[in-house]
């Protein structure tokens, strides 16, 4: 986590640009311009810094920082570079550079970022925009090394901020090149303020302060007004003109009256008088450092061959030669622009193979601690692409499958050149697999062309390929294929192309079968073709374990997981989830993207139990799904999830902020049915919240019945009308139109037994709807018999939601069915019916529903000290219903010794048999 408790490592960001560099007391001085400054940042609320290289831009602006931060004002720092001229780069740092302002909504704009690197950066930068307009706090936000941005979309968004920035926000922007923006307006109105070359240069006087009190050396006014002219004054200038007094044996005098900087170039002086200067160690060492990027102690004894880091970098550091400290533990540096771009320069001229060897070599080193991009651009740098080419291809599947880290794979694509993309089969279906998932299947399915085309003609990519390997990128390309149609909610398409392939793939092409059948199994899902989901599912599943790949086996009880819920099997779909859970395994860096996804299905099922607590425990890893899976269904489930769980919190206004960033999400990226689902998603939540005239608001905003369906796929659509009725039927009845409601509800249970039997959790949304309809109706007697045979349903898979999303208007209809128990003992069925009657009311009433979920919690606690963890886990594992052999399997134990912990788990728990075990692992809420 960094500093604002957002996780930056999971979406590739570099903590050193958001915050300023390092300065060393009294290194430069000029108390006088920044007093002016910080008196301008509350007059004029925008001030830019345009001068050259080694002017001292970073430092006054380090200075402005703490001075701002000192009278009380929230600051926030960016530093561009190269890769920020790219868009999505630029927003995802622009984002994280704010973040300390509205963490929130930071980390869901990140997880958005993430999950769209292909999305309208336009509709993102509007968002961004609103946002910042929004804060009412007092805050700074400063932006430097600007000349590195010329894209016409990142200018814009600066424009329009600039323009419409907040009265309680000030801008300061820094540059070496004047900046390409629309500044007239505020030039006009005198509301900006601009500090160019010849105020940074500094004076005689402050030369002689500076050379004093920075490197000890005593210059009289006279020198000091002698160097002022040959450099004009320039920062960098001075302080090249003190390394070299300082190694030089003239007098200070001496030296200035030989020295004329503007008859010598830059290049020039710094060989002569600064690096000559310096001991050849070290001479050595800054050449052969000055390839990196950025280097540490131990970066640097590897690509030096001596183990001298340590002792250099203090060297420098102590010397002010020009070394920037990136980190607050010091362990990482870089050179200044200026310092750096001579050092490569003169390492190019006098050894060029040298450099390329530092370049590998530092790019091995990358490798191996895991650093892949910095690694990738080194070999890029040195342009061995052969070899980057291979990384990306090696290393790309592990960060795609495991940490669901598509944008970084892509990113490498990106900087890849693209004469090198079809070196090889594999790296064109690794690039494929990640733009499926990317919201870029057109992309994906042109790739997966290009790799039948190079299998069917040998001359035209030259593969060096085996039989063998021919069949496997074949079948996985299919796979990529049936995936990037599923992921473009084209699932008539991906399911006829995964049945065309299973009728003629090889048996002994596991991993491809398991895809093939997962993508069938996702297909199916949406279609509403539940139960052949399932068995597809569990195809698939068996496949993995063939192919040892727990990201298919994830894939496989994912769907199968979603599937259990919209039939109303929610303990099915518990067991879905915690074989999800031992296949994901412990949460870690390296498997991300299976933890999200094993956390998601629980979270699926909590939130269909209204557990709101236990969603609450899984909230992060939640939010987290959503920037890792390409496909609606799934995406579409993780949004509402996030919503839900807000809204049950008490805000619906963060809640409806979820919604429509998600929908402008699906507009940016073609994805008409998520964009209509989290519309309806919307409504029923204001509904639910009592909140009448807002929904009806949402309606007339987004013209939800009258949207036009053109882009939705034609077998799609039935579905998409089945939700509009359903929604217009709940803000029937929160009319009070009763009449209307009814006939809708009716036609769509009718509807929903001929043609989705299967669909049990539609099933119970619409009966409890023609429950509400009835009492209104004022046929009491029928509308508690409806309800009541719902409850009875139900209450044995604990599923609650479908029943509480009516709102309050079902609590007396439950109390009536309450009101009318029977006295004395009860058999364990009709116990559990009104035990699930009473829940379902304190859900309603909102009243000890802490009290009640701690409990359940403080009961998962209580058992958990009881029992070892092995037995927790098999514990678990026969509340999902798995019998002993299953759970030896999954366990890797033998039967025996699962049968020896079941002997073990019996006494403590106090149970004579399985199924009392299972039911105390749903009452102490293990499942």
């Amino acid at each position: 986590m960094d500093a604002v408790g957002l996780p930056f490592s999971q979406f590739q960001i570099l903590e050193t640009k958001l915050r300023p560099p390092s300065i060393r007391a009294k290194a430069i001085v000029r108390e006088q311009l920044s007093k002016r400054l910080v008196c301008d940042t509350t007059s004029t609320g925008l001030f830019t810094i345009v001068a050259s290289a080694g002017s001292g831009k970073s430092t006054l602006m380090t200075e402005l920082y703490r001075s701002a931060q000192g009278n009380g004002k929230h600051c926030c720092w960016l530093s561009l570079d190269d890769d920020d001229n790219e868009s999505a780069i630029f927003s995802k740092y622009l984002i994280a550079s704010i973040a300390s302002l509205d963490t929130e909504s930071a980390e869901r704009d990140l997880v958005f970022l993430k999950s769209n690197p292909s999305q309208d950066y336009r509709s993102l930068f509007n968002s961004i925009l609103a946002r910042i307009i929004a804060i009412k706090s007092e805050f700074v936000l400063f932006v430097d090394d600007f000349q590195f941005i010329s894209n016409p979309l990142i200018l814009r968004f600066w424009n329009k901020l600039i323009a419409h920035a907040p009265p309680t926000m000030c801008i300061v922007i820094a540059g070496r090149n004047r900046l390409p923006l629309d500044l007239s307006r505020r030039q006009i109105s005198g509301m900006i303020t601009e500090v160019k070359q010849n105020e940074l240069n500094l004076t005689a006087s402050e030369i002689v302060i500076y050379l004093k009190a920075a490197h000890n050396i005593e210059c009289s006014l006279q020198s000091a007004e002698t160097l002022h002219t040959s450099t004009e004054g320039w920062f960098a200038g001075i302080q090249l003109a003190a390394l070299a007094i300082t190694n030089s044996n003239e007098s200070v005098a001496e030296f200035v009256e030989g020295f004329t900087g503007k008859d010598k170039s830059l290049t020039e002086y710094l060989l002569k008088t600064v690096l000559r200067g310096l001991p050849s160690d070290v001479r050595e060492f800054l050449l052969l450092s000055s390839p990196l990027i950025r280097f540490s102690a131990s970066l640097c004894d590897h690509i030096s061959k001596l183990a001298n880091g340590h002792t250099m970098l203090e060297y420098l550091d102590k010397n002010n030669l020009f070394i920037v400290c990136e980190d607050r533990e010091a362990e990482w540096f870089r050179y200044h622009h200026l310092f750096a771009d001579f050092l490569r320069s003169e390492l190019k001229k006098v050894n060029p193979a040298k450099y390329n060897e530092v370049c590998v070599n530092a790019a091995k080193w990358c490798e191996n601690e895991n650093m892949l991009t910095e690694s990738i651009q080194y070999y890029l740098t040195a342009k061995n692409y052969e070899k980057a080419a291979d990384l990306i291809t090696t290393r790309a599947p592990d960060l795609a499958f495991l940490r669901g880290d598509h944008s970084t794979v892509l990113d490498w694509m990106r900087r890849l050149p693209v004469e090198y993309h079809a070196n090889r089969p594999t790296l064109l279906l690794n690039h494929a697999w990640s733009s499926a998932f990317s919201r870029n299947p057109e992309l994906a399915i042109e790739l997966c062309g290009k790799v039948y085309a190079g299998l069917a003609d040998s001359s035209l990519y030259l593969w060096s390929l085996t039989e063998d390997d021919k069949i496997d990128c074949y079948w996985r390309a299919k796979a990529t294929e049936a995936i990037a149609n599923g992921c473009a909610d084209e699932l008539l398409a991906s399911a006829e192309i995964c049945k065309s392939a299973l009728a003629d793939i090889p048996l002994t092409e596991s991993f491809s079968i398991s895809s093939i059948r997962n993508c069938l199994a996702y297909a199916l899902l949406g279609r509403r073709e539940y139960v052949q989901s399932v068995l597809h599912a569990a195809e698939g599943y068996k496949y993995s374990i063939k192919s040892g790949s727990n990201y298919l086996s994830l894939w496989a009880v994912f769907i199968a997981g979603l599937a259990n819920v919209e039939m109303g099997k929610l303990r099915a779909a518990s067991g879905n989830a915690t074989k999800a859970s031992y296949k994901a395994g412990p949460l870690g860096e390296n498997n991300l993207y299976l933890c999200a996804m094993a956390d998601f299905i629980h979270t699926e099922i909590n939130v269909q139990k209204c557990n709101f607590n236990l969603v609450r425990r899984n909230s992060h890893s939640g939010r987290s799904f959503i920037s890792l899976y390409g496909p609606v269904e799934a995406l579409f489930v993780a949004i509402r999830n996030e919503a839900r769980q807000l809204v049950w919190a008490g805000k619906l206004d963060l809640a409806r902020e979820v919604l429509h960033q998600g929908q402008e999400s699906a507009l940016s990226t073609n994805q008409p049915r998520l964009h209509l689902g989290l519309i309806a998603e919307e409504i029923e939540l204001q509904v639910w919240d009592d909140q009448l005239e807002a929904a009806k608001e949402t309606v007339i905003r987004t013209n939800y019945f009258q949207t036009g369906d053109e882009e939705i796929p034609s077998e799609l659509l039935p579905a998409i009308d089945e939700t509009r009725q359903l929604i217009r039927a709940r803000l029937l009845l929160a009319e009070n139109k009763a009449d209307e409601a009814f006939k809708i509800v009716a036609k769509l249970i009718n509807l929903t037994q001929i043609k989705h039997s299967d669909s049990v959790r539609q099933l119970y949304t619409l009966k409890t709807l023609k429950a509400l309809a009835l009492w209104q109706l004022g046929q009491k007697k029928e509308s508690v018999r409806e309800l009541d045979k719902l409850v009875s349903a139900a209450c044995h898979e604990d599923h609650a939601y479908p029943i509480v999303v009516s709102g309050k208007q079902v609590l007396p209809i439950l109390e009536a069915i309450q009101s009318k128990r029977a006295s004395g003992v009860q058999v364990d069925d009709l116990r559990v019916k009104n035990d699930f009657v009473d829940r379902l009311i304190l859900l309603l009433n909102g009243d000890s529903i802490d009290a009640l979920s701690e409990s359940k919690a403080a009961s998962h606690d209580e058992v958990c000290g009881d029992l070892t963890s092995r037995e927790i886990d098999i514990l678990k594992l026969i509340g999902a219903g798995m019998a002993n052999n299953e759970i030896a399997k999954e366990l890797v134990l033998s039967i025996a010794t699962v049968k020896w912990h079941l002997h073990n788990i019996y006494q403590k728990i106090e149970v004579r048999s399985r199924t009392a075990a299972a039911a105390y692992a749903r009452k102490v809420n293990l499942i």
